[in-house]
């Protein structure tokens, strides 16, 4: 077979193709197992300190639990009651590292907390906890926290219960666009030289007596399988890592646990800040993105294939509930809801932990048997420092025996694809204002683009010097613009249909007309099939999974009681 070498700067199938022949030829000193934003931050730290790196994912980058997240960077102002102060202290550091490398992905915004019942003494608790995450956040601090009269809340968010409402508390933490955030910290990896593949599989680790020394897969798309061989093989499979470590005889070390959120029309739900509020004693969000309100998440155990994860009648039941206690008046019902998305946090089991919401988002790190280290639990903000503490400890174990000589950790440093420019918000109001002018393209067309590119959007604008048309948008009601579904095949590695519409660009969860991205994906399938070799019948074949996808998601309607 001939060697396939991927286009320089490109992060394509071609590009894909020839990692997996690199799989099969090369000898690395670390494998990753696992394309969620665990693996792609310990892929791209292992690759910047210098070392030969293979990363490989069964399906899509971040198609796992790093895109079924509730999209927020944060402190945790919940794990200060549960007295968790050093990683309230490390997520606090670690929103700031990522505001500084993925300034167009990672954004401020205010999070308001309202206050019912409890009188002053309550308020005064809530204020000292957070004067503590402000001085825990340090120079790092967005912006000061401030106390919110009965008034100055209902003025602000009108649709919340006034009964025994007292006041509330308004402080800043982040936004993200999850799956963005994985995808980009993977293109760094790969940039760096890391051999990077989705749809494949790891099927078996290799041993040679003890010690573990690669990993057995197969391509999902040839269904070719081979032999990876690593000086060490990292688990960072999430809510899979147990499947990994049973095939080496461990036992389950994982309490897998279910959160869904929901998606309304935002005239259903109208809040300005992310509300936080409770409900049976479980903290919820209610988060306006553009003309749409999200609500989340639910925590119950789950069994069975973390990748069959569903948003099922029970959990709609219960979040309805919830919203209508907190805003009355909405009466939102099942049918007000347009979307889904449903994900498993791999937590570390924990003895004494009565409910899910009581165990740790801590994570544990395991080296064993030799040659094989596991990775289980965390949160999505920490997920760098996470990566830099195990290549630490990897280092210190097998460094010296594998003959490494790495260099020291910069992710903290170098900015992910697309936020390598200083004082964003300068750049981005610049930025947008000549596509207004420049390029005729919409506000909501161009402010989308740079926000969701960065830097990267003028390769979007390229696509213009072969077709003008396409910085046409998919339709005439979405800001997704048509050079978006070339350049996340040629660029971002995208091999499916669902890829593009559910992780690049939202449109299966936020569609303006509607419709899950349906209406867009013929169009897309046409433009991705052109670089990625669709005939006719494989073109009906992805519309058709597709269509299944957007109907898994919306399975619930179907059950009894919530049509």
């Amino acid at each position: 077979m001939p060697k396939l070498s991927p286009p320089r700067g490109r992060f394509s199938i071609h590009t894909r193709a020839a990692n997996v022949q690199r799989f099969q030829r090369d000898k690395f000193d670390i494998a990753v197992v696992g394309g969620g934003i665990t693996g792609a931050g310990i892929a791209r730290d292992a690759a910047l300190r210098g070392l030969s790196v293979a990363l490989l994912e069964k399906g899509d980058f971040g198609s796992g639990t790093s895109s079924k997240s509730s999209r927020m960077i944060h402190g945790g102002l919940r794990y200060l009651r549960q007295r968790h102060v050093s990683l309230v202290r490390e997520s606090l550091r670690e929103r700031g590292v990522l505001l500084k490398i993925a300034p167009h992905l990672v954004r401020p915004f205010p999070f308001l907390l309202p206050v019912y019942g409890g009188g002053l003494e309550e308020r005064l608790q809530l204020k000292l906890g957070l004067t503590a995450y402000d001085l825990l956040a340090g120079r790092r601090r967005l912006e000061h926290h401030r106390m919110l009269s009965r008034r100055e809340v209902l003025q602000q968010e009108p649709a919340l219960r006034p009964d025994g409402l007292q006041g509330a508390l308004r402080y800043f933490d982040c936004v993200v666009h999850d799956a963005r955030l994985t995808l980009a910290t993977a293109r760094s990896a790969a940039r760096q030289g890391a051999a990077v593949a989705n749809y494949v599989q790891a099927t078996a680790l290799e041993r040679d007596g003890e010690r573990v020394v690669g990993v057995r897969y197969r391509d999902l798309l040839s269904g070719r399988t081979g032999l990876l061989r690593a000086g060490v093989v990292v688990n960072a499979a999430g809510p899979w890592c147990d499947e990994l470590r049973a095939m080496t005889g461990l036992p389950p070390k994982l309490r897998p646990t279910k959160g869904i959120h929901i998606v309304l029309p935002r005239h259903r739900l109208p809040v300005t800040d992310i509300v936080i509020f409770f409900h049976n004693d479980r903290g919820l969000f209610a988060v306006p993105k553009e003309d749409w309100t999200y609500v989340g998440t639910t925590d119950t155990d789950h069994q069975g294939d973390p990748g069959r994860a569903r948003t099922d009648a029970a959990d709609v039941a219960y979040m309805l509930e919830a919203v209508n206690d907190t805003f009355p008046g909405r009466a939102v019902v099942p049918r007000d809801i347009v979307s889904t998305w449903a994900g498993v946090r791999p937590l570390v089991a924990e003895e004494g932990a009565p409910t899910p919401s009581d165990v740790s988002r801590d994570y544990e790190i395991e080296n064993d048997p030799p040659g094989l280290m596991s990775i289980a639990g965390g949160k999505l903000t920490t997920y760098r420092s996470m990566a830099q503490d195990l290549l630490d400890r990897l280092v210190a174990a097998e460094g010296r025996r594998l003959g490494w000589s790495p260099r020291p950790c910069r992710t903290a440093e170098l900015p992910l694809p697309g936020g390598d420019v200083q004082g964003f918000d300068s750049y981005a109001e610049g930025a947008v204002a000549a596509l207004e002018e420049g390029w005729g393209l919409s506000p909501a067309v161009a402010s989308r683009l740079v926000r969701t590119y960065g830097t990267e959007h003028v390769k979007i604008l390229a696509y213009a010097l072969r077709d003008k048309r396409l910085l046409e948008p998919l339709t005439s009601s979405t800001a997704v613009l048509r050079a978006e579904a070339l350049y996340t095949a040629e660029e971002e590695m995208a091999v499916t249909l669902e890829d593009f519409l559910a992780r690049r660009s939202d449109l299966m969860l936020f569609d303006p007309a509607g419709r899950n991205g349906l209406t867009s994906a013929p169009l897309v399938a046409r433009l991705m099939g052109g670089v990625l070799g669709w005939g006719w019948r494989a073109r009906r074949e992805q519309l058709r999974r597709y269509r299944e996808a957007v109907a898994a998601m919306m399975s619930f309607t179907r059950e009894k009681g919530t049509a």
